[in-house]
């Protein structure tokens, strides 16, 4: 079964400069998101962003979210970008209803880990990423080859479990912490 069957909302997130290689599995999983009944939500930047406006720009289920919407103005902008991120990636559906596809430009910075918070530590996309697996989305990410996915303790992740047979995809799922259990 593919990781896109059922979905109600799906999300991208991705360099602004993306690779070739990038832009050709990003362009092989856009057909294969559900037409009728799910939400596209996706960035105003160019490279992935475009890429994927482009792809659903007739489609009336698209939600672009904007750095320069009013209500982000009165932000700096840089946290702009990242409140703009926040609420693309809180437009996810939490389980298995909605999926957070990301193709960043490289591997994961030292500190960003899942939260429900959004730390970027410079990767919008790794940012965007580590916010949707804290808030309990399943994680569609695509990585150059020689990237392998970070070790974070709460994530699953699945190379073949995406029902894709590109190269470079990774399912990602948070697991629940183990729960030391008291004998007294």
């Amino acid at each position: 079964m593919s990781v896109f069957s059922g979905l109600r909302s799906v999300g991208f997130s991705g360099s602004r400069s993306p690779s070739p290689a990038a832009v050709s599995a990003l362009s092989a999983v856009l057909p294969l998101v559900p037409q009728r009944g799910c939400r596209v939500s996706v960035g105003c930047a160019a490279g992935v962003d475009s890429v994927v406006r482009s792809f659903f720009r007739s489609s009336s289920s698209l939600q672009v979210f904007s750095a320069s919407s009013p209500e982000f103005a009165a932000l700096p902008p840089a946290a702009r970008l990242a409140a703009r991120s926040a609420e693309c990636v809180r437009s996810v559906a939490p389980g298995s209803g909605g999926l957070l596809v990301v193709l960043p430009s490289g591997g994961c910075p030292a500190g960003v880990v899942p939260s429900c918070s959004f730390r970027g530590c410079g990767s919008g996309s790794w940012g965007s990423a580590a916010l949707a697996l804290g808030l309990g989305c399943r994680l569609l990410l695509w990585l150059p080859s020689g990237c392998l996915p970070p070790s974070w303790s709460e994530v699953s992740w699945s190379s073949s479990g995406s029902g894709l047979v590109a190269p470079g995809w990774w399912l990602g799922v948070s697991v629940p912490a183990a729960v030391q259990l008291s004998l007294f």
